[in-house]
């Protein structure tokens, strides 16, 4: 563009010019997801595109500090609108090259290398892990990531011997392209062969119980083992199982040779700590070897404009550039925020539901991608193997707060159909909360849980120690500062995928 209408033209020129230059950067930030924030004269000569709601969210956080856009710099705009829509489509790669290091290199964590399994540093989920994820207590975890880079990977797992058993598999932008499961068909333990993407090499006939084309050369594998937390030999059992589950090249695999994992050569986050654009650094490393979809590749056109890309150095941009993107990696975690906030799907007694796309590789929704998937929990089961319920508000529409005491009520007959468990959950920020029982779920077959005498179930949700005759049934609050619940629903029956399943209310009782 040239003249008045140049992002290099620092003149204003005629109000005309002005009012189409504020359009057209107000649509930008739109597009992106916020709005501008702040009035003048010369806002209200203008009507402004109808918000959407993401829009009304992001600008009730007033991320742009009231200034205002004919007197910024265009091109810090430009980078501002670019960067937060890169943020919100990139979360998961900078997430993911977080916990990487954080799991595989922080010597304050378990620090396991590449291609073996990742716990708990106590097994067990509980409120001592705090970097996020929304982890549950109904079922252990083990982690790996997978780098197929030089060449085709076994998977090994066990047999479960009964118990609810998942691997799911996804890439590093959360998108689920394999699973073993009971509800995916096929058979649940033997050795699972990871193709990277092109591979052409023969394989031997019969040793694989399943070949898995992967579309990218890091893979994130996620097993989840149900079992009663609260007993120890059911704990240690489960260890035995995760013990047993074996990752190995193809090579070693068919040779026979044992295989111990020792990489832990990756990307340092850390030396990036305080860096302002510190999301767009790690953004543009992961790119490298973590390329979108074709589908995709649209959206890189635009974000190589400001700088980001694989391998691209943002040393390289104007400072007013840089201005910008600084600006959109400071705001950016706090607009995925407020979308975690909103009701994506149906909503019904306080409770909604997550998107009907959660979980699925195909999903064209970024912003549902990296609130929910990453952001809220990593990775997501998609509905059939797992629907999931999120309440942040009790029946008059107010905050859950650690101030009130509030009743979960579910009549016998409201029980969700599963095939295989239920369980209700209390997060704050993504975390489960300290408590001085220890308890941060109530589910369906927790020892010593009471129910009426017509089978209905009333749970207890407070941060103060209830009376003894309802401590069996506390879920405990935190002491202080908001909270949420949420609902897991495995291996659900066809009404609450289709989510026509009405959930208990959740009440405030004081």
């Amino acid at each position: 563009m040239h003249g008045q209408d140049s992002f290099t033209d620092k003149t204003h020129g005629s109000k005309t010019t002005m009012l189409k230059r504020r359009n057209w950067l107000q649509q930008t930030l739109l597009t992106a997801g916020v709005g501008l924030s702040g009035t003048n004269a010369l806002a209200q000569q203008t009507t402004p595109p109808k918000e959407s709601a993401e829009a009304k969210a992001a600008r009730a956080l007033d991320i742009l500090g009231g200034q205002e856009a004919a007197g910024a710099d265009p091109r810090e705009l430009h980078a501002y609108a670019l960067g937060l829509q890169a943020f919100q489509w990139g979360w998961p790669l900078i997430y993911f090259a977080n916990l990487m290091w954080q799991w595989t290199v922080n010597p304050k964590s378990v620090q396991r290398p590449i291609n073996s399994w990742i716990t708990t540093k106590h097994f067990v989920a509980t409120s001592f892990y705090q970097d996020g994820g929304s982890f549950n207590t109904d079922t252990v975890y083990a982690g790996a990531f997978i780098d197929l880079r030089s060449g085709p990977m076994v998977i090994s797992p066990v047999d479960p011997q009964g118990h609810y058993f998942s691997v799911q598999l996804s890439d590093l932008y959360t998108n689920n392209f394999a699973y073993l499961s009971k509800r995916s068909g096929g058979p649940l333990h033997g050795n699972f062969l990871l193709l990277p993407p092109g591979w052409q090499g023969e394989l031997p006939k019969g040793r694989f119980d399943r070949v898995i084309e992967c579309p990218q050369k890091w893979v994130f594998a996620l097993v989840r083992l149900r079992i009663d937390q609260d007993d120890a030999k059911e704990i240690a059992w489960a260890k035995e199982r995760f013990a047993q589950t074996k990752i190995t090249p193809l090579a070693d695999f068919l040779a026979g040779r044992e295989f111990v994992a020792s990489d832990k050569n990756v990307f340092d986050v850390s030396a990036l700590a305080g860096k302002p654009l510190r999301p767009f650094v790690i953004l543009n490393q992961m790119l490298i070897e973590n390329p979108p979809p074709a589908h995709e590749q649209i959206l890189l056109e635009g974000f190589k404009t400001v700088g980001i890309g694989p391998g691209l150095d943002l040393s390289k941009n104007s400072p007013e550039t840089n201005r910008g993107l600084a600006r959109a990696a400071r705001d950016g975690l706090r607009v995925l925020r407020s979308h975690v906030e909103r009701p994506w799907a149906r909503a019904v007694n306080g409770w909604f539901y997550f998107p009907t796309d959660i979980g699925q590789a195909s999903t064209h929704d970024y912003i549902m991608r990296s609130a929910w998937q990453s952001l809220w929990g990593i990775v997501a089961h998609p509905p059939r193997e797992c629907t999931y319920l999120w309440a942040s508000q009790d029946q008059n529409g107010e905050r859950l707060n650690s101030k009130g005491r509030y009743e979960l009520f579910m009549r016998k007959d409201q029980f969700p159909k599963v095939e295989a468990f239920w369980s209700f959950t209390l997060y704050q920020n993504f975390n489960l909360v300290e408590n001085e029982i220890n308890r941060w779920a109530i589910r369906e077959n927790m020892k010593g849980l009471k129910f009426d005498a017509d089978g209905s179930l009333r749970i207890y949700i407070q941060a103060e120690r209830p009376s003894e005759d309802k401590l069996s049934n506390w879920l405990p609050a935190p002491k202080e500062g908001n909270f949420n619940l949420t609902m897991r629903n495995y291996m659900p029956a066809k009404e609450i995928i289709e989510q026509r399943y009405d959930p208990p209310a959740l009440t405030r009782v004081a």
